[in-house]
């Protein structure tokens, strides 16, 4: 597998990246956070106020600008709309991928970074990062970015890399905060102390120090000149130390969390990756693997990664995403060294990772294609259950498809050949990756009804009214309804609203709906009501939980230009 030509390595690294581009547009805003970054940019376009980012007309204080200037410069090139809040996003996966394959290239061999590419690209996580939440996708890129520069740094000993490194850890500090400069820098200082390879001047502090402050320090300062510490104090204290330390900003999970979620996240890939760290662990006394750049820097990232939000008190399953791209380099590096063993002729055999039995990467390419199997067996229940209306065919062809693919992939593993192994698994996650945004996420978006829902709130005609949501958060209906709304949680307030003689419309959950009407139902009408997807296991295993996730349309006075689509509500 000799693919040393440079237009084939573009040809297939622009078909890995065919799936990250197709259907932009075509669905609706997801709930909850891609909307703060479709709305927020939409409102500094509106107010000609680009230091001080608003949600919802009000300030939105957790989270530094660079991710809204993005966005709203692609609503500029492209008109305001889901395609260009999702372009960017899917820009910087790319640019993701790419950064991979260059870390790859320099470390190991061109065949590594084109294994690292595919990887990285067929990751569900970095997937879903790229088509749905910008800031994390941009972060990830300047993350990589800036690990892709420390490596042509350290290896040249050239400035002007050093300084590109600082650049890029200003922009992610300035899209998502200190994270962006903690991890790089952990990962560098800590393997440049074990392997006693660089001094403190070699790191170009001074220059990097005013690259650094030249990207940061305006809009801190503009900021704080215009609104003092309102966008500051609560993004660093709240934000960021309050989250790390406290679990009163968000969801609080064991020490054990993310080890799950980097093998759900990370497969099939994280079952190689694991057989990857056997193979280190058992050459680490004849090849030091842990000391030297290859494979040590790319080891100590994604360790200190783990341990950093491991010891987090607020845990959201993405925040160990950069792990993923460097786990995909350094596990293309062990596979590259042992194709290598697999491929060369007798007596030419190269000498590294030789006491590593390949047998360890056979078992684990077997275990994903029992798990792929079954998964495959499954699909044709799994696509009916939460898209009945696509009709059959395609849910038939999936599952051929991927059932196939999966008997190819079994084939190569029984016949022992590692290289056409992974070409076969790279390529039924690719088939898998495109079927789902050409065929299934179309077929998603009537279960995604908020735009619909705001669509009849428009019909009514009425720009005195007041619009929002009730224990159900939706708040893309700011975007979508380009006003203010409400976000009501108290059902005591929410009666005092719907009773205030304001018109009202309301978007909430059925089991909200049935806890409002609860002690009186009169003056209360429903003027839709839509499915909405959820891909909790309660969902999949009991209809009562799919029927109280049901998104009602409701108001204090009956439709005027729906018809007959408004009725009475009763309790």
């Amino acid at each position: 597998m000799r693919l040393q030509i440079p237009w084939m390595h573009a040809f297939l690294l622009l078909a890995i990246s065919l799936p990250y581009f197709v259907n932009l547009g075509t669905s609706s805003l997801w709930d909850a956070s891609e909307a703060f970054y479709a709305e927020t940019p939409r409102e500094m376009l509106a107010s000609g106020d680009y230091v001080a980012p608003h949600f919802n007309f009000a300030p939105r204080v957790q989270k530094p600008p660079l991710a809204y200037w993005i966005i709203a410069l692609s609503y500029q090139l492209f008109g305001i709309g889901e395609f260009a809040v999702r372009l960017p996003g899917a820009l910087a996966g790319i640019g993701v991928i790419l950064f991979t394959y260059g870390i790859a290239r320099l470390l190991y061999s061109p065949r590594a970074a084109l294994m690292a590419a595919a990887m990285t690209a067929t990751t569900a996580r970095i997937f879903i990062l790229a088509r749905r939440l910008p800031i994390d996708i941009f972060l990830l890129f300047f993350l990589i970015g800036t690990l892709f520069f420390l490596v042509h740094a350290i290896r040249l000993q050239k400035t002007h890399w050093w300084i590109a490194a600082y650049f890029f850890a200003a922009l992610g500090f300035l899209t998502k905060g200190p994270v962006a400069v903690i991890i790089p820098a952990v990962a560098v200082i800590a393997w440049a102390f074990i392997g006693r390879r660089l001094k403190a001047a070699d790191f170009r502090f001074l220059p990097g120090a005013a690259v650094f402050a030249a990207v940061v320090l305006p809009w801190y300062l503009l900021v704080y000149y215009r609104h003092g510490w309102t966008y500051i104090a609560p993004f660093f204290l709240r934000d960021n130390l309050g989250r790390f330390a406290s679990e009163d900003f968000g969801p609080s999970r064991g020490l054990l969390y993310y080890f799950g979620v980097g093998i759900s996240d990370f497969f099939p890939w994280s079952i190689l990756a694991l057989c990857a760290c056997g193979v280190l662990w058992r050459c680490r006394k004849t090849e030091h693997p842990f000391r030297s750049l290859e494979y040590g820097l790319p080891i100590l990232w994604c360790a200190f990664t783990f341990l950093l939000f491991s010891l987090s008190k607020n845990k959201q399953e993405y925040y160990i995403a950069p792990i993923y791209p460097v786990a995909a380099a350094l596990m293309a590096g062990v596979l590259d060294k042992m194709i290598e063993r697999q491929t060369a002729k007798s007596g030419t055999a190269p000498r590294t990772f030789q006491q590593a039995p390949l047998s360890w990467c056979f078992w684990g390419l077997g275990l994903q294609a029992l798990l792929l199997s079954v998964f495959s067996l499954s699909t044709f229940y799994i696509f009916r259950f939460f898209m009945p209306e696509i009709a059959p065919l395609y849910h038939n062809i999936a599952s051929l498809v991927l059932v196939a693919g999966c008997g190819a992939f079994v084939w190569s593993i029984a016949r022992r050949r590692l290289a056409p192994s992974l070409i076969i698994l790279t390529a039924l996650l690719w088939i898998m990756y495109l079927m789902c945004v050409t065929v299934y996420l179309p077929g998603l978006e009537r279960y995604r009804p908020v735009k619909g829902l705001c669509r009849l709130i428009e019909a009514q005609r009425d720009a005195d009214a007041e619009a929002g949501y009730f224990r159900t958060a939706v708040p893309s209906m700011a975007f979508y309804l380009r006003r203010p709304i409400f976000e009501e949680s108290n059902a005591i307030e929410m009666r005092r609203r719907l009773r205030s003689g304001k018109r009202v419309f309301c978007i909430l959950s059925r089991k909200s709906y049935d806890s409002l009407i609860s002690d009186s139902p009169d003056g209360i009408y429903i003027l839709a009501r839509q499915p909405r997807f959820s891909m909790r296991m309660d969902a999949f295993l009991n209809t009562r939980y799919a029927q109280e996730e049901e998104l009602l349309l409701i108001s204090n006075r009956p439709a005027e230009l729906i018809g007959s689509a408004g009725d009475r509500a009763t309790s």
